[in-house]
């Protein structure tokens, strides 16, 4: 082969005999390796904090479930693949507390197929050994380990972003190649908006490869590079376009396009705000050329280096946009880097030779592969102390989200609307349209969305509403926090009554959310008159100023949503929790 052309021949495949597997000792420790991360995978699923993008992905599927249109009917600014596959899985389980671990567990397939795409594509451009290596290392990486566990669509998009490398990367590029991996990256566009930095990362590597390898690609015959192009375009637009073209069919096109590109785009949003930072881009991305070069100076086979110097150009690529480019920085958003991550730590420690095997006196099978499984084993080891010590197994951050949707399971009938800020109630339709995530509430900030949250409450006679309310504009808490008591994960309906009576013995008070309401004390229902009229139980009351007298003097009194009484909650009047 000639060193000027840059073949993309799978390493690994070309002589077995020169990439043997592990020997015995790194066999084990691999699968030690991933024995363990599949056991804390397990274990943090039901453990891991809850992330309020869980829900708020949770409650767009229930509404696909009951013939809800995404967009339309529900807010998301999210690519709706994801949504649209999870629906017939959350329609099976149906409407119970624990979804949230089911639909977390059923992520586990995906993250293997990442791990086995990071397999392959280490195998191809590293060896089997080196592969190997990747895979397991990447499975106990902290933020990996923990963002992969949680419910968002990331994960779908970063399993076709990585399957879509290993097509890439796996032979010598003709248009069925570029056919499949243009659809599987389209797939992951589907998914994920941002994978439109993914795009450009592989756009920019394939620029910048010429300079890092020091050398031009042979030419490539015109019919074959058009033929290419446009097969990897072709496969690229299909996914994207057919769900376009689903809500076009269903009249929803423009709440699509609202929701996925326009919605997300805010100028002043972010990093976008601070425009000098993007030139930052340039100098980093020169930092990643110059480490490219490094890697294809120090490469064993020409063929060997090209792609590897290709998935260095594009991981560092995708990096320095994210940080300096992209305008929200969260570390989800690195979910896909990950697996690359994994390939280069491994990769580029094969170039140094301390940490290559060396002789190591002992019988035959052992000979030459301690020292390799020793250092994987340090390793694995210092990753998962840093596991442990991000989230101590003693902790439980799922408990309070389990409890709401017990809550408000028990305390609602399917139709009753629940006033939460990102979908909390995932089972009940919202009173309000907007979703209170970081680029909604910029946009309310500046006065581009008005969401008129108290009149929607009041209309919809809304009488639950989730505990945690810090997302809400001022006005909407302090109007929360005057017509709801808390009650353990929830707020229902109701006021603390003020403890002065006028001189007749009344005590005056306004109702903003007509409903079926009880008054109580500590003891029990009160007694005495309301509105004038005898108390004997709970009364349907209209917005408006009212007033109880009670019959016998008590230190506090309560009005309560009936409903919450009906079903087994039993106010205290000092604003603590009800229990049952």
């Amino acid at each position: 082969m000639s060193r000027s052309s840059p073949d993309w021949t799978p390493a690994g495949n070309a002589d077995d005999a020169a990439d043997p597997w592990p020997d015995l000792a790194e066999r084990l420790v691999l699968a030690a390796l991933f024995a363990v991360a599949l056991a804390l995978r397990l274990y943090y699923v039901f453990h891991h904090d809850f992330d309020s993008d869980e829900w708020q992905h949770l409650h767009v599927v229930w509404a696909w479930t009951r013939g809800l249109l995404q967009y339309r009917d529900v807010f998301d600014n999210h690519m709706p693949l994801f949504h649209m596959l999870s629906a017939p899985l959350l329609a099976r389980i149906g409407e119970t507390p624990a979804i949230l671990y089911d639909m977390r567990l059923a992520m586990i397939p995906f993250v293997l197929v990442i791990v086995w795409g990071t397999y392959l594509i280490g195998r191809r451009l590293l060896g089997r050994r080196a592969g190997l290596r990747a895979a397991a290392l990447l499975g106990l990486i902290p933020n990996f380990l923990g963002r992969s566990i949680e419910y968002r669509p990331d994960i779908l998009q970063t399993m076709f972003w990585i399957l879509a490398l290993s097509v890439l990367l796996g032979g010598r590029i003709h248009w069925r190649r570029c056919l499949a991996s243009g659809l599987l990256l389209g797939l992951a566009a589907g998914s994920s908006l941002k994978s439109i930095l993914l795009l450009a990362a592989l756009g920019i590597a394939a620029l910048a490869l010429p300079l890092a390898i020091g050398r031009r690609p042979a030419p490539v015959p015109p019919l074959r590079k058009i033929a290419c192009i446009s097969a990897g375009l072709a496969g690229l637009v299909i996914p994207p376009v057919a769900l376009a073209l689903h809500f076009h069919i269903h009249g929803a096109l423009r709440h699509f396009l609202y929701g996925t590109v326009l919605h997300n785009y805010v100028p002043h949003l972010g990093t976008w705000s601070r425009p000098l930072r993007a030139l930052l881009f340039v100098p980093a991305l020169v930092l990643v050329i110059v480490f490219a070069r490094w890697l294809a100076r120090t490469a064993r086979r020409p063929e060997d280096g090209t792609r590897f110097v290709f998935l260095a150009l594009v991981a560092g690529s995708f990096f320095a946009a994210l940080h300096l480019l992209w305008p929200l920085f969260t570390t989800y958003d690195l979910l896909p880097f990950y697996p690359l991550l994994a390939l280069l730590v491994v990769g580029t420690a094969s170039r140094f030779p301390r940490t290559r095997a060396v002789p190591f006196p002992g019988p035959s099978p052992w000979r030459r592969a301690v020292p390799a499984a020793v250092l994987l084993s340090l390793t694995g080891l210092i990753e998962i102390g840093w596991v442990m010590w991000r989230e101590p197994p003693g902790h439980d951050g799922t408990r309070r989200e389990v409890e709401l949707l017990t809550q408000v399971l028990r305390l609602t009938d399917p139709g009753d609307s629940v006033l939460d800020m990102k979908g909390e109630s995932v089972f009940r339709p919202r009173p309000i349209y907007s979703v209170l995530e970081g680029i909604t509430r910029a946009r309310m900030q500046e006065g581009s969305i008005v969401e008129p949250i108290e009149e929607r409450v009041i209309a919809t006679r809304t009488c639950l509403a989730a505990a945690k309310i810090d997302r809400f504009p001022e006005p909407t808490r302090r109007f929360i926090e005057r017509n709801y008591l808390l009650v353990g994960e929830v707020r229902v309906a109701g006021r603390n009554l003020p403890r002065s009576a006028d001189a007749r013995g009344r005590i005056g008070f306004d109702i903003e959310i007509p409903a079926e309401y009880a008054v109580m004390t500590r003891k029990g229902p009160a007694a005495g008159l309301l509105d004038g009229e005898p108390y004997v139980g709970p009364r349907f009351l209209e917005a408006g100023r009212h007033a109880f007298t009670p019959a016998a003097p008590e230190s506090r009194h309560a009005l309560v949503w009936a409903r919450a009484i009906e079903r087994g909650c039993w106010p205290s009047c000092d604003h603590t929790a009800l229990t049952p």
